[in-house]
């Protein structure tokens, strides 16, 4: 029968004990009551383990209105769905080792050594666990959970050693690395076979052992800074190129930026976002810089557009051109509502059927899905004649691009802020002017000038232009294109 009146005296003692003041123990008191704390938590917490255990399978949680164990949890105890089941699991593990429960309720192991062999039974199995019960019980009680953890784990593997290579097997099944963007970083997540898993703490063990006697960085500081030691000597020396361009970090800013004038758009990394100026002055440190003229015209002796055209002298287009319409495209798909970064150029008029020119007004950056579609005419592309391009539905449908409309209303946006926040040089308040109104299709950077000798650039009052610079960054340094 149970002892309603037990609780009762538990609570009581528990708050009896906690309203005590310790200001006038001594360090021996102290220490004495620390230790019978821990006694007694390491066998309240087999209780509870026992308790929500068997209050799952009676139906508890259904009779007190709650559709699961770990639902009623949530609600009565504030435990994660995940705490909850380990109690649950853990209450199940004693009832099936009662050599473990006898352990837990004389104080020599705690629940932590029980969840370990409940991750056995899960590995294992009921009857290798059994059989080495009494052994790894006597382990548990001498080690702590991850020293049992590494026994339960021999001891599996000692009885069942082909289970070593099913669980090869299984991590390969599994494997999978995601490298997402969270609050002001990324977040790494994933699962690693064996060999690539050993491969890569070797090497950040290797980058990341301390340079000396005085370098009192923290072991995760220094795996970081071994990484990225290594990700720079994979972009400036490992990567292959892709049709001339190797893969590297770019970042893109106004020259307005650079200038320091007011209102002028902040920088913008290439995979990140915007970043700030103190970030994108660490990066210029050690950057190669290229000027790329993205909007309005220049009146010298060449046009703007000339610059990088080819005509039908080249089919492919050329390596400046490339990275023209990377710039003009912020290095994704030129598919509305496409996010794609792996870029292939496309003819807006087809080179073979329309005999269409390589020239930089003719040509796209689509990803392969994008440019199949194309090609198997699900989609259609075509220039709109002022750099930007068309795309619509193989019935005719145009699709809106909305991500280049809102680029386009933000730098108008900026553009107005600019002149309000510079004024007049008699200090006036300017007027702002109207933004002018977003096409169908936002229009995208016109053209790109690289480095061309001998062009004579002479500026047209009444046109807007606007210079970028695109950064690349290739081991810590930034190479513009």
């Amino acid at each position: 029968m149970f002892e309603a009146v037990l609780v009762d005296a538990l609570g009581d003692a528990v708050v009896a004990l906690a309203g005590t003041s310790l200001e006038l123990a001594t360090n021996a008191e102290k220490a004495s009551l620390i230790r019978a704390v821990q006694t007694a938590q390491d066998l309240l917490d087999g209780v509870k383990a026992e308790a929500m255990s068997s209050f799952a399978a009676s139906g508890g949680p259904e009779d007190d209105g709650a559709p699961t164990v770990k639902a009623w949890a949530r609600r009565e105890l504030n435990l994660s769905s995940a705490e909850a089941g380990r109690l649950v699991t853990a209450g199940r593990t004693m009832r099936t080792l009662p050599p473990l429960r006898e352990a837990l309720n004389a104080g020599r192991v705690r629940l932590d050594h029980v969840h370990e062999f409940s991750t056995g039974l899960k590995k294992g199995g009921e009857e290798i666990i059994t059989l080495g019960t009494d052994y790894l019980v006597s382990v548990a009680e001498s080690h702590e959970p991850p020293a049992l953890r590494e026994e339960i784990r021999s001891w599996i593997d000692a009885i069942h050693p082909d289970s070593l290579d099913e669980a090869y097997i299984r991590g390969m099944d599994k494997r999978d690395l995601q490298v997402s963007r969270v609050g002001d970083g990324f977040v790494v997540d994933g699962f690693l076979d064996v060999t690539t898993g050993a491969k890569l703490k070797t090497v950040l063990d290797s980058l990341g052992r301390a340079t000396g006697r005085d370098d009192r960085r923290a072991p995760s500081e220094r795996r970081v800074a071994g990484l990225e030691a290594l990700l720079d000597t994979v972009l400036d020396h490992g990567l292959p190129t892709r049709k001339g361009i190797r893969p590297q970090l770019q970042v893109t800013v106004d020259l307005d930026r650079l200038q320091g004038r007011p209102g002028a758009e902040p920088a913008r990394l290439e995979g990140w976002g915007v970043i700030g100026d103190r970030l994108l002055g660490s990066m210029l440190c050690d950057s190669d810089v290229t000027g790329i003229l993205t909007a309005g015209f220049t009146t010298g002796a060449l046009p703007q557009a000339a610059v990088l055209n080819v005509g039908r002298s080249e089919r492919l287009a050329t390596l400046p051109q490339r990275k023209a319409i990377l710039a003009r495209q912020e290095g994704r798909c030129a598919n509305p509502g496409c996010s794609n970064v792996s870029l292939e150029i496309h003819h807006l008029d087809w080179w073979a059927r329309d005999l269409g020119s390589t020239d930089l007004d003719t040509l796209v950056g689509l990803c392969a899905r994008c440019h199949h579609l194309v090609h198997a005419g699900r989609l259609h592309a075509r220039s709109a004649g002022d750099g930007t391009t068309l795309f619509t539905l193989a019935g005719g449908t145009p699709l809106p691009d909305e991500r280049r409309t809102a680029r386009h209303l933000a730098r108008q946006r900026l553009r107005i802020l600019r002149d309000l926040l510079a004024g007049p040089a008699n200090g006036a308040r300017p007027a702002a002017r109207a933004p002018a109104p977003a096409p169908a299709t936002a229009p995208a950077p016109a053209a790109a000038t690289q480095s061309a000798a001998g062009v004579d650039v002479d500026w047209d009052d009444e046109a807007l232009v606007d210079w970028s610079v695109l950064l690349e960054l290739e081991r810590q340094q930034l190479q513009v294109v």
